[in-house]
């Protein structure tokens, strides 16, 4: 499987929930995959009691009001593929929807559910043509752009601020800024509601701490450091079984990707280089990360890594699966992944109950600090027809929704119970969460590890409590306890490391331009700088991708960015 290919199948099923991508997906932790955590102690004091004091639709006020008359409402969306539903139960007719339906007296049609993400736009993008689109879909942000260009959306700034839930807005304010909210506004009014995504996606590096023991060496820090040791687990028999059978650092063709694994992302931030971003210097000038000077110096030092073996020779040919083949084998000890990489860890460990992965937030640079880019605030939107009779809904499903996938609401705790049901089958897909969510849970571990008492915890987080306290009383007993362990406590704890400095882009969007030439700027970007790390091309060809990229669109693109910027 390819790196991003395989990112967007794990963070589709990772962000909500603890379940969903551990064992499927889930009603008992109420994340919606593997990924982040959900409310927090702090979260639970404020939004989260208010929410939870609305029983199953016991509540009178704007954002749980059950509606006199029954309200239909159209919906498209893009379905569940392989789906876990029990016999008899589909996206169209299942607990979850009935849920939401009884308490809001809502009625919700499917207008067309479709798996398949491209034959979804497809529909979306004949729905749009047609000026046929149903009450409420969940869509990309050119057809988010599109529809609002073309007065297709209804406008829910008042509608928001009146019904959405303190939770829900407790989701969007923890983004500094209100850069994800932002992000579905046009003009200063709220088109769509922007789904989140949180912070800790980066790649943290994953080494064999047992192999660092065995050849006495310490955690690295700096991107000598990381040389150093790969080189030893290289040459110097780390594994202690005689044979010269590991390899270096894994490397993946994409070279860089939003939470992408085997990618070397954190070489390149570590020299202050952030390729496939934009930012705008103090003169207002839009650069783009990838055509920097300090690009070329990481290029040059992964450049000399890969000469020296440092780079397994054949990371351009190997695919996703070879790479976690060598992880599992216990031929690699070191790559960069992100914190939910845990799970792929345990399949090492599984083999080899020696092996002792750790993650770490480095390399560092100069200053003591590991750079990194926070993921695009959002990629998809929840918008609402014009012409909706009650375009409020929408939202009030939404609030409904939360209450049960994070299982505030008790009733919606007995929904499926036991058979790890995904999320999705929800009515809307569209994954919310706090910035922090992954780091705000960790002080909840420590104090259970600690005390040994789950007393008060929220409900949905007691399947992951479940799984650190059955790792620490039995260290790697129980593989699925130690991945989750691993994942969201060791690793997600790192997250938070004190040591990050995070660097905003300026611009995360879409120009007309990158949609028409983007691809053939990513393809000269991609091969060039393959070409390079791997010594095909020497390191000065650099300065002639530069140009030649800025020629055939790259300047065009930068124009437009600094229009989009000056114009907010």
């Amino acid at each position: 499987m390819h790196t991003k290919k395989s990112t967007l199948l794990l963070c589709s099923t990772l962000v909500l929930g603890m379940t969903a991508c551990s064992n499927g997906g889930g009603n008992n932790g109420g994340d919606g995959g593997k990924g982040a955590a959900s409310a927090s102690p702090s979260a639970s004091s404020s939004a989260s009691q208010q929410a939870a004091a609305s029983g199953a639709g016991a509540s009178e006020d704007a954002s749980f009001g059950k509606y006199d008359e029954t309200v239909t409402v159209s919906l498209g969306r893009q379905g569940v593929s392989g789906n876990n539903l029990p016999s008899g139960d589909t996206l169209e007719s299942n607990q979850y929807l009935k849920y939401v339906e009884d308490r809001l007296n809502v009625k919700i049609k499917y207008d067309f559910s479709v798996e398949d993400l491209d034959a979804y736009n497809q529909k979306v993008t004949l729905a749009i043509a047609s000026n046929n689109i149903p009450d409420i879909m969940v869509v990309d942000e050119q057809q988010f752009q599109r529809m609002a260009k073309a007065g297709m959306l209804a406008d829910l700034t008042d509608i928001y601020d009146k019904y959405a839930s303190p939770l829900i807005k407790e989701y969007y304010g923890s983004y500094t800024g209100d850069r994800v909210l932002n992000t579905g506004r046009i003009g200063g009014k709220l088109y769509a509601l922007p789904n989140t995504n949180i912070d800790g996606n980066f790649q943290l590096l994953w080494m064999r701490k047992d192999w660092l023991e065995h050849l006495n060496l310490e955690l690295p820090k700096t991107v000598d450091d990381l040389k150093s040791i790969i080189q030893a687990f290289v040459q110097k028999d780390p594994d202690g079984n005689g044979q010269a059978d590991t390899v270096g650092l894994l490397g993946d063709t994409s070279i860089v990707t939003d939470g992408g694994f085997f990618t070397f992302d954190p070489i390149f931030n570590a020299y202050h280089s952030y390729p496939k971003s934009w930012f705008q210097d103090a003169d207002g000038n839009v650069v783009y990360g990838s055509t920097t000077p300090e690009t070329k110096q990481a290029l040059g030092v992964l450049r000399e890594m890969y000469a020296q073996g440092l780079i397994d020779k054949e990371f351009l040919t190997r695919k996703w699966e070879d790479n976690a083949g060598l992880v599992s084998s216990g031929r690699a000890g070191i790559l960069f992944a992100p914190w939910f990489a845990g799970w792929a860890m345990s399949d090492a460990v599984k083999a080899n109950p020696k092996a002792d992965w750790v993650p770490l937030a480095v390399p560092l640079d100069d200053a003591g600090k590991r750079n990194i880019v926070p993921s695009v605030p959002s990629g998809s939107f929840l918008v609402v027809k014009k012409q909706a009779k009650n375009p409020e809904a929408a939202i009030k499903i939404l609030n409904v929704e939360y209450e049960g996938i994070r299982l505030i609401d008790p009733a919606s705790q007995e929904l499926y119970k036991g058979l790890g049901v995904g999320w999705l089958n929800y009515p809307l897909n569209l994954q919310l969460d706090f910035q922090d969510s992954l780091a705000r849970d960790v002080p909840i571990y420590d104090k259970v590890v600690q005390d040994k008492d789950k007393t008060g915890l929220p409900a949905r987080i007691l399947p992951r409590v479940e799984s650190v306290l059955k790792n620490q009383e039995n260290p790697k007993q129980d593989m699925a306890a130690y991945a989750d362990s691993l994942a969201f406590y060791t690793a997600a704890a790192v997250t938070g490391a004190k040591e990050l400095n995070k660097v905003e882009p300026a611009y995360y969007g879409k120009t007309e331009t990158m949609l028409k030439r983007g691809a053939n700027l990513d393809k000269l970007e991609n091969e060039t700088f393959l070409k390079i790390i791997t010594g095909t091309s020497p390191l000065d060809e650099f300065d002639s991708f530069v140009s030649t990229w800025k020629s055939i669109g790259g300047n065009e693109v930068a124009k437009e960015i600094k229009e989009a910027l000056q114009a907010k």
